[in-house]
């Protein structure tokens, strides 16, 4: 007979299993989604927003009292991030180029907010990054785009369109000045703008996951989402509730050891959940991978944090309320989609 602990386990991996199957072959299609990755992800989804706003709605009747400004912030993120989500679940059912679309829109607001943030003066200089940018982002639209002769050096997954675009940024940013024959704050225009020319060209690595092959491409972008999702969404919640300890009080005052721990937990089940997103890896190696994106999603809004406080910035721009700028809501998604594009490569997905 065997061990009560084991039988549990058993029975929990087969529950599971079941309620995989059910969701991948049940609920999905019968919103219309052809797509299978997107038909598993989806009532997920549904399901972990109808928990925020049960949560939220907890929260609100047992804290209002001590904790109004606060009630009415998170209020706030949730109903500007839920029509956010739905868009971007939206443009991956219809395809990569509305979803090429929808994250070149974000590229390029992003770029935009950044070179106001930082006072970059010179149109020369602003108009190279993102005549470099809206065309990698044009070419990422299409995924047989390497099919093309043209474009066959580039690699089945396009990986040489990022890089040149990457040389292309850097050598226009730096021609400019030369073009114009001067000297004078070069050091302080060309690095500030390259600095964000990079953080941009990060962020259009979401563009090429769809480069990925049919079987990884739409996973991989979901599997991305998710996991900066419930990494900031989680983080933030058991921050609020259980935050007491400091993590890094100058780049970020209000996070929370508690709250990060929180976060890397959250992500780290839904990774192990989320294995049908990533099929040819096992529920254990989708934790991992999980686990590892949410360390550097927390890296990459630790990083747009120490940016904001040495420009003396509370927020990047008033665009999203309750979230601030673009560059606020997708700053972990921005090292978040080179790690899991990189990643598949490298490990043959």
């Amino acid at each position: 007979m065997l061990p009560a602990s084991v039988t549990l386990w058993l029975t929990f991996v087969s529950c599971q299993y079941e309620l995989k199957n059910l969701i991948r072959h049940g609920i999905g299609m019968d919103l219309g989604i052809e797509n299978e990755a997107l038909a598993f992800a989806v009532p997920y989804v549904l399901g972990f927003i109808g928990a925020m706003y049960a949560l939220l709605g907890i929260f609100t009747i047992t804290k209002w009292k001590q904790s109004q400004e606060t009630i009415r912030n998170l209020w706030k993120r949730t109903l500007v991030a839920t029509p956010l989500l739905i868009v971007i679940f939206a443009a991956m059912h219809f395809g990569a180029f509305a979803w090429g679309l929808l994250v070149g829109i974000f590229a390029v607001g992003a770029h935009r907010e950044y070179c106001t943030a930082i006072n970059l003066e010179d149109k020369g200089i602003r108009a190279v990054g993102m005549v470099v940018i809206v065309a990698t982002v044009i070419l990422g639209m299409d995924p047989d785009v390497t099919e093309m002769s043209v474009f066959a050096w580039a690699g089945p997954n396009a990986a040489g369109l990022l890089g040149l675009s990457l040389f292309l940024g850097a050598f226009a940013t730096w021609a400019i000045p030369i073009i114009q024959d001067r000297s004078e704050n070069v050091t302080s225009e060309v690095g500030r703008a390259l600095i964000g020319f990079v953080l941009i060209w990060f962020f259009i690595h979401g563009v090429y996951l769809m480069h990925l092959g049919e079987e990884v491409a739409v996973g991989a972008a979901i599997f991305a989402v998710l996991n900066v999702a419930i990494n900031d969404s989680m983080a933030l919640v058991f921050g609020r509730i259980f935050g007491k300890n400091k993590f890094r009080p100058v780049l970020s005052p209000k996070k929370t050891w508690e709250g990060v721990f929180g976060g890397l937990f959250s992500a780290t089940l839904v990774g192990y959940l989320a294995q049908p997103l990533l099929p040819q890896f096992t529920s254990i190696e989708t934790a991992g991978i999980a686990v590892v994106l949410a360390i550097i999603g927390t890296m990459g809004d630790l990083m747009l944090s120490a940016l904001k406080r040495d420009l003396e910035l509370k927020d990047w721009s008033q665009m999203l309320p309750g979230h601030g700028g673009i560059l606020d809501r997708v700053d972990s998604f921005i090292l978040v989609a080179p790690a899991i594009y990189w990643m598949m490569l490298m490990l043959g997905a």
